[in-house]
């Protein structure tokens, strides 16, 4: 049997660290790759073609969610998302993004490794942290269905108002995203009329409602 082939994706190197060190714990386990952001992990998962990717939820240039939506479309990887989040709606929302699994951190120690038993076993896990009790609940949906990005923002736009909110110019969103700052400054200008937003300030607090950012 060969083994399986994991992603971690996290951008504190401590946790990083602690995932590898449990999951290589297991007899058949190891981990391919590590990325510090979700652009990152998406491009690694395309590149290395892991089993499965486990990723943080709040992380730079890409967050786990929208990671996610993309891992969909482009990788045939499990993919269970870390948080310290634990509510009904983060669960509803990693789910919906398209993930196999939720893991809160704190539990992480005790469930990860029965999360990617489980959903290798075409399962979705989640766990619900410091409450001890835990669910798995066979998928219900299609293997080939990909959930769409939420709200009215198309998954283009939604990048271009992390990278704003998290402070970048219309040159540095070009080059993380591949276009030209003329490009950037348009998605920029559709985003802020789309939303009917007058000021920064204003994107970073919409960022934050829709859990682009975090806080």
């Amino acid at each position: 049997m060969s083994a399986v082939r994991i992603l971690v994706a996290d951008d504190h190197e401590v946790v990083r660290r602690g995932v590898r060190a449990v999951l290589e714990g297991q007899a058949g386990w190891v981990v391919c790759g590590e990325a510090r952001s979700g652009r990152e992990a998406v491009a690694l998962a395309v590149a290395l073609q892991p089993d499965v990717v486990v990723l943080d939820i709040t992380m730079p240039e890409l967050n786990g969610l929208d990671a996610t939506r993309q891992l969909r479309r482009l990788v045939s990887a499990k993919v269970i998302v870390l948080t310290v989040h634990e509510s009904d709606q983060v669960v509803s929302e990693v789910l919906d993004a398209g993930a196999h699994g939720y893991v809160v951190k704190t539990d992480a120690g005790r469930t990860l490794v029965e999360a990617i038993r489980a959903v290798l076993g075409h399962q979705t896990f989640v766990s619900t942290g410091g409450h001890g009790s835990r669910e798995r609940r066979p998928r219900t949906r299609g293997a080939g269905s990909v959930p769409g990005a939420p709200g009215p923002l198309t998954p283009r736009e939604r990048e271009v108002v992390q990278l704003l909110a998290e402070g970048k110019s219309n040159k540095e969103i070009g080059v993380v995203l591949g276009i030209t700052a003329k490009t950037a400054e348009t998605h920029r200008a559709h985003v802020m009329a789309k939303l009917e937003l007058h000021s920064m300030s204003e994107l970073v607090r919409y960022a934050i409602r829709n859990r682009i950012i975090e806080a």
